[in-house]
């Protein structure tokens, strides 16, 4: 099934909710841009964020790391093209086995991924890889309400146990030891517009493609009901972005 669910993000730039505005805003959150940094990408897919990162800092080198080898190899080729191949180094590397030496980044970017390592374990275990007053900035889907809708409550429920609420999750920023720098909502055209919109032209293709086939209708029924539950129930979660800095 995962050949299937590769396919449904084919030649999308975003494998998540985002956009360039909200990548933009979040990183303003860090407070030296034109510093010699180093930054990590983690879940950089195609790299949609690692080449806003590497224009925004332009003095920084970036690695970004992502464990779907064709991601890597089109994020190397893509950075190749625009001539800033000697500022971003994309790894095939899962999050759960980074080999980086202890305070090794001045920022460690994560957007759309920390939930794969779950929000609270991830702000834990990657602090070691920051530099003192290094900066964690990540996206971490949210609910927005304590009490939202049973369907979106069910679907997440399952989905993604873990995933809380804006104030939960400050506070379990505060308890890993950091220092708050700052929180937005992504708005709903992240989700649609960015995204969902683009998704539902590949379901569709796949619907056609593979009208037959068990295993990949099972994906896009899948997707489709993430997407519908989205639909119904946007005023319950979002992504959220997080700053925070090891003090």
């Amino acid at each position: 099934m995962e050949t299937y669910f590769y396919e449904a993000f084919e030649q999308m730039e975003r494998l998540g909710p985002g956009s360039d505005e909200s990548t933009k805003r979040a990183m303003e959150f860090f407070p030296n841009p034109d510093a010699q940094l180093r930054i990590l990408d983690i879940g950089c897919g195609v790299g949609a964020h690692s080449f806003q990162l590497a224009t925004y800092f332009p003095n920084a080198i970036i690695t970004a790391i992502d464990n779907h080898a064709p991601n890597i190899d089109r994020l190397n080729q893509t950075a190749k093209q625009r001539g800033v191949s000697n500022r971003i180094y994309a790894i095939c590397m899962s999050m759960f086995e980074m080999t980086f030496a202890d305070a090794s980044f001045d920022l460690i970017w994560a957007e759309g991924s920390i939930y794969i390592a779950g929000f609270e374990k991830g702000i834990q275990d990657w602090k070691r890889l920051l530099k003192i007053g290094g900066y964690i900035i990540c996206s971490e889907i949210s609910w927005l309400l304590d009490t939202p809708s049973d369907e979106s409550y069910h679907f997440w429920h399952k989905a993604y146990p873990e995933m809380d609420t804006i104030t939960n999750n400050l506070r379990k920023i505060e308890a890993a030891g950091y220092a708050i720098k700052g929180n937005f909502v992504s708005p709903s055209t992240d989700w649609t517009t960015h995204y969902y919109d683009l998704m539902e032209n590949n379901l569709q293709c796949m619907r056609e493609k593979y009208v037959d086939h068990v295993e990949a209708m099972q994906v896009v029924e899948m997707l489709q009901t993430e997407m519908d539950v989205y639909h119904s129930n946007m005023q319950d979660y979002s992504y959220v972005f997080y700053a925070m800095e090891r003090v």
